[in-house]
Order: structure tokens, then C-alpha cells, then sequence
């Protein structure tokens, strides 16, 4: 619920205060695997909207090996993300 209230509130500063507290200790424990990865996508939506198209780059590297296998609305938002920053010729980097 945490993570909604960032998305609508588009607060990527708790996002990432929300994502501190996740990462400490055992705490990720606490969702399962379907949760986990719902929030990793969540988050990566979020960064998508309100973070420049560097650090978007750098989360989507870092996430999409071990942390989430990106939904097709992950993968419309960081074609969005990667438009509106007119970096088009990183998609064959990303795909």
C-alpha cells in the first residue's frame, strides 16, 4: 500500500525511503514472490515518470536482471521514458 500512495501521490523521494526500508535486513521477506515482483514493478513505473532517463537506465539495469521481469506496461513506460528523453537509439541497449 505504501508504494500505491507514492505512485499516486508521485513521490519518487518515499519511493525511494520506502525502497530503503524494503532492502534492510530480512524485510523483502515478508511479500511473496508475486508481491515482490509487483513492487519492483511499481517502483520502476514510478522512477519512469519522475526520474531522468539516466537513472531510469541505471534501476531498469540493476532490476531487470535479478530483481523483476518487467511487464509490458514496464517495458511501454521505459519506451515512454526513453522517447520523451529523445534517447530512441538506447532501445537495442535495453531489448
Amino acid at each position: 500500500t505504501g508504494l500505491l500512495q507514492c505512485c499516486d501521490l508521485k513521490d519518487v523521494k518515499l519511493a525511494y525511503q520506502l525502497n530503503k526500508a524494503l532492502e534492510k535486513g530480512d524485510n523483502w521477506k515478508f511479500l511473496d514472490v508475486d508481491r515482490l515482483n509487483g513492487y519492483w514493478s511499481k517502483f520502476f513505473s514510478l522512477l519512469c515518470m519522475m526520474e531522468q532517463i539516466e537513472v531510469v537506465l541505471k534501476w531498469y539495469k540493476e532490476m531487470s536482471s535479478s530483481l523483476f521481469y518487467p511487464t509490458p506496461k514496464n517495458i511501454l513506460d521505459l519506451l515512454q521514458a526513453l522517447d520523451a528523453a529523445n534517447q530512441l537509439e538506447v532501445i537495442p541497449s535495453v531489448w
